[in-house]
C-alpha cells in the first residue's frame, strides 16, 4: 500500500501560518504607510492581504483543528463574493474601489494610493478558485478529485506569473489586464494553492509528490530536476541574448542542445533508478517465493472476491490439485460441500474487519481433497494489503495424524481409568478380604493362648508367638501397600510453610528423637511453597525417620536439614551421620520392597523411600542420595518454585 511522505496535517498548517504571517506584514505596511511592505515587484492591495489572511486561517483550521466549520464556510463564501464584486468593479471601471470600505475616512497619501489601486482581476479570479476548491474539498467529498484541480490551476497560473517577473516578460504576469498581480502576491498564491492541495494529499497531481511508490518517486525527481534545468538554461539564454554575446539563432541552437543533453542525462539517471528498483523488486519477489515454497504449511492466498491467487507446493500436495488448476478458482473448491453455501458470507464478514485469526483449536474444521475425501485442518488467516486490495493468506495444517494420536490417547485414558478402577477394587479387596483372614488367624491365636494356657507347652507357645508376629507383619505390609497406592489421590495444592511443616514432623517423632538422642539442625530458613501438604509432610517424616533408624552404634544421630534456591526450583537436603549406603545401591533403594538389610537388623518393608520418590515426582521434582558406606548419607530432592 502506498505511504504518504508529506504530512497531510503539518504541511498545510505551515503553509497557512506562512500565508497568515506574510499577509499580516502587508496589512501592517498599509496601516503604517510603509511602502516596503506593500510594494515588492508591484503593490499588494489591502483587500488582497485581508483575503490571504482569511484563507490562511481557513487553511490552518481545515488541516488541524476543524472547528466552527460553518463559520469558516461563511468566510470562504465571503471571499468569493468580494472577489466576484471586485471583478465586476473592474469590468464596470468603477474608480471608487471596494478597498475604500476597509479604510474610509483617511486622507492624504494613503487615500490617494487606495483610490488608484484595486484588486487585479486575475488575483480575484485566483482567490475565487482557491475558495471554491477549499469548499469542495472540505464539504463535497464525492467530488474531491474535481475540486483538487482548482488548486492545481492556481499553482500553474501563479508559477507563470513568477516566471514572467523573473524573465521580465510583462505578457506573462499581466495576462493583458490593465492591473497586474504582483510578484509578492503570486508567491503567496503559489504556496497557498500547494498547502490547500495537501488537504487531500493522495488526490490529483499532488499524489505524485506525496505518495511513496517507485513511479511517483522517479516522476517527482525527474520533474524537479528538469524544471530547475529548464529555468536555469532559459535564464542563461536570455542573459546571453540581452548582452549580445552571441547571435539569436546561435543561442536558440545552444538552448536546444542544452535541453536535449540535460533531458538525456536526467532520463538516464531515472532509467538507472527504475532498473535498480526493478532489480530490488525482483529479488524481493524471488525471496518471497522462496519463503512461500519452503514454508512448512500449505499456503493459499485469495482476493476479496474469493479467487485463489497463490498456492505453494505443500498446498498442491495437500489438496491434490496442480497450481494451474487452483489459481483463478474460487476458494470454495477446497471447502467441503456442506459448508460452501455459507462461506461467502463468512468471507465478507472477515474482510469487513480483517485481522490475523486462528481457527481449528477445539473446533471441527475440514478441507476437501481433489479425490473427494475430507480431512481435518487448522487454519491461520492473515490479511495481505496490496494497494487498495486486501487479500487473505491462509496457512493450512493437516491434523489427521494429530487427531489419530488424540484418539489413541483418549482410548488409553479410558483404559487407564479402567485400570484405576480395578486398582481401587484391589485396594478394597486388600483392605477387607485380605485383612479378614489375617484377623481370623490372629483371633484364633489369641483364643488358644487364653483357653488352652495350661495345655500349651513352651515350644507351642513359641510357635504361636512366631505365628502372631508373622500375621502382624503381613497386616502391616498390606496397610503399607494401601498407603503407597493412595499417595496423590484427591490431592490439592496449598501454600505451605516448610518451617512449620518440619516443626510438626519433629513433634510427631519426638519420642523417637528422645529415645535415640538425636539432634536435628535446620541450617537455614526454609521457603513457603505450593505443595500437597499431607504428602510433603510425609516426605520429611520418612527421611528423618530413616536418618534416625540407620544410625551407627553408640553414635548419637545428627541430622542437618537445609534448602538451596536454584533457577526454577528449591533443592532440599537431609544429611545424617549414619551407616551410609554403598554407591551401587543409590538407585535401587528407591524401588518398592527393596531392602539392603535383614529385618532382624533394621525393621521395615522397603516402602518408605519408594513413597518419598513418588511424592517428589508428584511435585515435578527428583530425588537422589549422595553417600558412601560408613560415612553417612545426604538425601537431596527438588521442588518447583511454582
Amino acid at each position: 500500500m502506498p505511504t504518504i511522505v508529506l504530512s497531510n496535517i503539518m504541511c498545510p498548517v505551515r503553509a497557512g501560518v506562512a500565508i497568515l504571517s506574510c499577509s499580516a506584514i502587508a496589512i501592517t505596511g498599509w496601516l503604517l504607510n510603509i511602502s516596503f511592505h506593500t510594494s515588492i515587484y508591484g503593490s499588494v492591495t489591502l483587500s488582497t492581504a485581508l483575503c490571504f489572511a482569511l484563507l490562511g486561517c481557513c487553511l490552518i483550521n481545515a488541516s488541524k483543528y476543524y472547528k466552527l466549520p460553518y463559520f469558516f464556510l461563511g468566510v470562504k463564501i465571503l471571499v468569493c463574493l468580494y472577489c466576484t464584486a471586485s471583478i465586476v468593479e473592474d469590468y464596470l471601471s468603477w474608480r471608487h474601489g471596494f478597498d475604500r470600505f476597509f479604510y474610509s475616512g483617511q486622507v492624504g497619501t494613503m487615500q490617494n494610493r487606495l483610490s488608484l489601486t484595486g484588486m487585479p482581476p486575475i488575483t480575484a479570479l485566483l482567490f475565487i478558485m482557491v475558495s471554491f476548491g477549499m469548499i469542495g474539498v472540505m464539504y463535497i467529498k464525492k467530488y474531491v478529485s474535481f475540486f483538487q484541480y482548482f488548486f492545481h490551476v492556481v499553482t500553474f497560473v501563479s508559477f507563470i506569473i513568477i516566471i514572467g517577473y523573473l524573465f521580465k516578460i510583462p505578457d506573462l504576469y499581466s495576462f493583458y489586464f490593465k492591473t497586474v498581480t504582483s510578484f509578492y502576491t503570486s508567491i503567496l498564491f503559489f504556496f497557498l494553492s500547494i498547502g490547500a492541495s495537501l488537504l487531500s494529499p493522495s488526490t490529483g497531481l499532488t499524489a505524485v509528490f506525496t505518495i511513496h511508490n517507485t513511479g511517483n518517486i522517479i516522476a517527482r525527481r525527474l520533474f524537479l530536476q528538469m524544471m530547475f534545468a529548464i529555468v536555469i538554461i532559459t535564464y542563461l539564454r536570455f542573459q546571453v541574448q540581452q548582452y549580445n554575446f552571441i547571435s539569436s539563432d546561435f543561442s536558440v541552437g545552444l538552448m536546444v542542445i542544452a535541453f536535449v543533453t540535460t533531458s538525456l542525462f536526467f532520463t538516464l539517471k531515472a532509467s538507472k533508478r527504475l532498473n535498480d528498483a526493478e532489480l530490488r523488486r525482483n529479488i524481493a519477489e524471488e525471496r518471497f517465493k522462496l519463503v512461500v515454497e519452503s514454508a512448512p504449511n500449505a499456503l493459499v492466498m485469495s482476493d476479496s472476491s474469493g479467487n485463489i491467487t497463490l498456492v505453494n507446493v505443500r498446498g498442491e500436495n495437500l489438496f491434490g490439485y496442480s497450481r494451474e488448476e487452483l489459481i483463478g478458482q474460487k476458494i470454495e473448491v477446497i471447502i467441503p460441500e456442506k459448508f460452501r453455501e455459507h462461506h461467502p458470507k463468512n468471507r465478507d464478514s472477515y474482510h469487513g474487519a480483517p485481522v490475523s485469526r486462528y481457527f481449528g483449536a477445539g473446533a471441527e474444521l475440514h478441507a476437501v481433497h481433489k479425490d473427494g475425501f475430507e480431512f481435518p485442518v487448522e487454519i491461520g488467516l492473515n490479511p495481505i494489503k496490496d494497494g487498495n486490495e486486501t487479500g487473505v493468506l491462509a496457512s493450512i495444517i493437516d491434523i489427521t495424524e494429530r487427531r489419530k494420536q488424540e484418539n489413541l490417547i483418549r482410548q488409553q485414558l479410558i483404559e487407564l481409568k479402567i485400570k484405576n478402577q480395578e486398582m481401587e477394587q484391589f485396594s478394597y479387596i486388600a483392605s477387607h478380604d485380605l485383612q479378614e483372614p489375617l484377623r481370623t488367624v490372629s483371633n484364633y491365636i489369641m483364643l488358644l493362648r487364653e483357653d488352652y494356657t495350661e495345655q500349651l507347652d513352651e515350644e507351642v507357645r513359641a510357635h504361636l508367638e512366631m505365628m502372631d508376629s508373622a500375621v502382624s507383619r503381613m497386616s502391616m505390609l498390606v496397610r503399607s501397600l494401601l498407603d503407597f497406592g493412595r499417595l496423590g489421590r484427591d490431592k490439592k495444592l496449598s501454600s505451605t510453610n516448610c518451617n512449620s511443616c518440619l516443626s510438626n514432623v519433629k513433634a510427631d517423632l519426638n519420642n523417637l528423637i528422645l529415645q535415640n538422642g538425636a539432634t536435628i539442625i535446620i541450617e537455614n530458613s526454609l521457603p513457603a511453597l505450593n505443595v500437597y501438604e499431607i504428602e510433603f509432610r510425609q516426605l520429611f517424616q520418612n527421611l528423618v525417620n530413616n536418618a534416625i533408624k540407620f544410625r551407627r552404634e553408640s553414635v548419637p544421630p545428627i541430622i542437618k536439614i537445609g534448602c538451596v534456591p536454584k533457577d526454577d526450583c528449591y533443592e532440599f537436603y537431609i544429611a545424617d551421620n549414619g551407616i551410609g549406603i554403598d554407591e551401587k545401591y543409590s538407585k535401587r533403594i528407591f524401588q518398592i520392597f527393596q531392602r539392603l538389610h535383614r529385618s532382624d537388623e533394621f525393621e521395615g518393608h522397603g516402602i518408605g523411600l519408594a513413597n518419598c520418590k513418588k511424592i517428589v515426582e508428584m511435585h515435578g521434582g527428583s530425588i537422589w542420595v549422595e553417600s558412601n558406606h560408613g560415612e553417612g548419607s545426604i538425601f537431596k530432592f527438588t521442588i518447583s518454585k511454582l
